[in-house]
């Protein structure tokens, strides 16, 4: 039925077209529609649950489905862009079950996207994530999306979903899922403002909790998420192979080819993995502002040759939850100060792990609460940015004015372009 709506169509799945079951995690009425294949959303198609007070709205798989994913954008064009679709998608207020309807093929994705040149705005939704993610994002087309403003390539808003993550069972084994959340966009360059990972709880089994490569000069923003996720299990892929994936918080990867830097922005999350909290591969540019990271180690930075450039975290003081219930009288407008913007971290299950363990190169500086034993500096070190072919306009500058107080309250994670050795 899908199939036949036309573009630019609200798509409204109603409480009231059947007699609804009682969820047993819930308890509340849930009204289900089963798929028997993939929807592949065109131009401007949303898809809104509509449910009455009280009721859920659930979308499951048909015994019969045997697609990958339960719902694809930009799928149609063979990796290419079609330019002419600009309208975003919206889904909003469903809860996805991918997983049950046929336990010896279990689907890969919840939402899976190519190349598309709109926003896919994912909102107010319950995802129980299958084997590898609930967004599968990824585009191997080339765009520099800063020549056209109308083509300004794929673009993301995950925002206030619940993510669960559970065991999922087949006949023969028992795997969890690889991630929420993957976005491969490694050949789009200088794009901003597209992709949003904003005010979701994940919890539960993954391995990962996002796997995220960027081209030269793109950003995303990923701001006051609450992550509580067990990483023990194995994975899908780690059956097939007989390789061990990759285990933590976030996967941030960066240009390969050494391109200028990619820049990731977390502010206001709360992250607890029982792995390591962030793993890096390759350069890139990276801004923590008053984020909690629990966890067995922060960093596991594989490419020790290719250095994480510090961005300036003062503009992102207002994205913190505690922004304003702890600035005692700050005016809304005033610019956030260092103390405002502090991060922590604190290692779990006998860990011992510093807040300096794992990270190998690092240009600029990073600041957590004294509380994590990093070492203070009386001042902030020498970028080089012209080695790491960056604009430094907004990564922290070399100035000493006003660090004085901050220093002696703060650990601030300062090194030259040099690698440590700890």
């Amino acid at each position: 039925m899908i199939k036949r709506i036309p573009d630019n169509t609200i798509i409204l799945l109603s409480s009231k077209t059947t007699s609804p079951t009682v969820a047993p995690v819930t308890g509340k009425p849930t009204v289900e529609y089963l798929i028997a294949n993939a929807i592949t959303l065109k131009n401007g198609q949303d898809i809104i649950g509509a449910a009455d007070d009280g009721y859920e709205i659930v979308i499951k798989l048909h015994p019969g489905f045997a697609d990958r994913n339960m719902i694809e954008v930009g799928v149609e064009y063979n990796g290419g862009f079609n330019f002419s679709e600009t309208i975003d998608n919206h889904i909003k207020h469903i809860t996805f079950r991918p997983t049950g309807a046929n336990p010896d093929n279990p689907i890969y994705s919840i939402f899976h996207t190519n190349c598309y040149n709109r926003t896919l705005a994912i909102e107010n939704n319950v995802l129980y994530l299958p084997t590898f993610a609930a967004v599968d994002m990824r585009c191997s087309s080339s765009l520099d999306a800063s020549a056209n403003n109308l083509q300004t390539g794929p673009g993301l808003r995950f925002a206030k979903n619940e993510v669960i993550g559970e065991t999922i069972r087949t006949t023969q084994h028992s795997m969890i899922p690889e991630a929420a959340i993957i976005i491969n966009l490694g050949n789009i360059t200088r794009q901003s403002n597209k992709l949003e990972i904003i005010e979701n709880t994940v919890r539960g089994k993954t391995s990962q909790l996002a796997e995220i490569q960027l081209g030269p000069e793109n950003s995303i923003d990923i701001f006051r998420n609450t992550v509580t996720i067990d990483t023990e299990g194995i994975t899908r892929y780690e059956i097939a192979t007989g390789y061990a994936g990759r285990r933590g918080g976030f996967a941030l990867i960066g240009d390969r080819f050494g391109g200028k830097v990619s820049r990731f922005k977390l502010a206001g999350n709360y992250i607890y993995v029982t792995t390591k909290n962030i793993n890096i591969s390759y350069s890139i540019g990276l801004a923590l502002a008053c984020n909690d990271f629990l966890g067995t180690a922060l960093w596991n930075q594989y490419s020790e040759f290719r250095p994480v450039i510090a961005v300036d975290p003062i503009p992102l003081g207002t994205e913190c939850q505690r922004s304003v219930s702890s600035t005692a009288g700050m005016a809304t407008t005033s610019r956030p100060t260092l103390n405002q913007i502090v991060n922590t971290w604190t290692p779990i299950n006998y860990s011992t792990a510093s807040v300096l363990t794992g990270l190998t190169n690092i240009q600029g500086q990073l600041y957590f609460d004294n509380d994590a034993n990093c070492p203070t500096v009386a001042a902030p070190a020498v970028i080089d940015t012209t080695s790491a072919g960056i604009d430094d306009s907004d990564f922290v500058t070399t100035s000493t004015a006003g660090l004085t107080a901050a220093t002696t309250a703060l650990g601030v994670i300062t090194t030259l372009a040099v690698l440590l050795n700890l």
